[in-house]
């Protein structure tokens, strides 16, 4: 099995039809329950994806800490992927007239990115 919520979690969220709902599944289970906790307790700007995603980059920016192994290679792409992610999310909120909206991107190696800054201080 592959994840942490299989099968138990998996059959569980099958079930969920409200966003409450969501959060009562996803604090069984401590790898997304601070995840959801950033989306739940935020100020309301952060979707759960914008969480997800910055979790993913946080582990793969960790996949360069390490030597002689193929994951700093599958980590290079999926940031790219976030790069492109981050490029179309600049370009829609110029295009939308949303220019405050705009640093609401995932940074990627960002010495401001949310991770880093908790360290910090």
């Amino acid at each position: 099995a592959v994840g942490h919520l299989y099968p138990a979690g998996t059959s569980m969220l099958a079930d969920v039809a409200d966003e409450d709902e969501l959060g009562r599944v996803l604090e069984l289970f401590p790898q997304y329950s601070a995840i959801w906790n950033i989306h739940a307790g935020g100020s309301g700007d952060k979707s759960i994806d914008d969480a997800f995603y910055e979790r993913d980059v946080q582990q793969l920016e960790l996949a360069f800490e390490g030597q002689m192994h193929f994951a700093t290679f599958y980590a290079y792409v999926k940031l790219k992927e976030q790069e492109i992610r981050n490029l179309v999310w600049i370009s829609e909120c110029i295009l939308q007239q949303q220019k405050d909206e705009i640093n609401k991107f995932v940074p990627v190696f960002s010495m401001n990115a949310p991770w880093r800054a908790k360290k910090t201080r």
